[in-house]
């Protein structure tokens, strides 16, 4: 699969997708790709249809309608006969082992350390012994500056350092992708700084990411492309400089106007 220019293969490729709950159309045939290494910010307003796509992608509910590739993969479809048969659990299970998720609250298991967070997915998910998981797991919790934390327990943690834990917890799993909704809306204003840092150093080591956020300065700073949505469809998509300067759309304006 090649991406919309022709050229090398999409990390992320979605196609006319739909997506309802009940009555309310909530995605109307998105489409766009991603490629390898490529960071998209995606802003718009609650309810635009933002969180529903990162999960999705990440196939934690269900598609009504087209497509989702990631590193060339169907996520938890396969496809017979040009229609779509959802994939057994555990070959989901190992589909989705390719997408890292990292929520607006950080979902650690209470009773683990952070360490044991991280380790957790990796034993029983990809088999890995507890020894690899083990040194895998210090490796990251060092590289989220959390390397003196490794047996505190989440109660222990502030919630900045929660969070750092969870995006170490994702990438344990070696993601092609990773996925940020909200990542730091839940944090105090202090400790923001230091989840958007991370996110920094994982963009600029080139992982592939898609960003659903409300900071304006990384996704001026950090964003390959950044993107509106409204409504359920992608409203515009642009770099980082057109969009916050040059908007080309009514919808686009008036959406800055109000946060910038």
């Amino acid at each position: 699969m090649t991406g919309t220019d022709g050229g090398a293969p999409a990390m992320v490729s979605i196609q006319d997708v739909n997506k309802r709950f009940g009555r309310l159309e909530v995605l109307k045939g998105v489409t766009f790709d991603v490629a390898r290494g490529e960071v998209i910010v995606i802003l718009g307003p609650s309810g635009s249809g933002k969180s529903t796509l990162l999960r999705l992608v990440a196939h934690l509910d269900r598609l009504d309608n087209g497509r989702i590739y990631v590193n060339g993969h169907l996520v938890g479809y396969e496809e017979r006969n040009g229609k779509l048969r959802e994939t057994a659990d555990r070959a989901a299970s190992r589909a989705r082992a390719d997408v890292g998720m990292v929520f607006q609250r950080f979902n650690l298991f209470p009773h683990l350390t952070a360490l044991g967070n991280v380790t957790c997915a990796p034993v029983n998910v990809r088999g890995l012994s507890r020894k690899m998981a083990a040194d895998r797991g210090r490796d990251l919790l060092r590289q989220v500056g959390l390397g003196e934390k490794l047996d505190a327990y989440p109660s222990q943690l502030s919630g900045g350092q929660q969070q750092r834990v969870a995006i170490a917890r994702a990438l344990a799993m070696d993601p092609k992708v990773m996925l940020f909704d909200e990542a730091t809306s839940a944090l105090d204003p202090e400790l923001v700084g230091e989840v958007l840092e991370v996110m920094k150093q994982l963009a600029r080591g080139g992982m592939t990411m898609l960003v659903v956020t409300h900071e304006m300065g990384f996704a001026r700073e950090v964003a390959d492309r950044v993107m509106l949505m409204d409504g359920g469809v992608i409203v515009e998509s642009n770099t980082p400089a057109d969009f916050f300067d040059h908007p080309r759309h009514d919808r686009t304006k008036s959406f800055l106007s109000k946060i910038l």
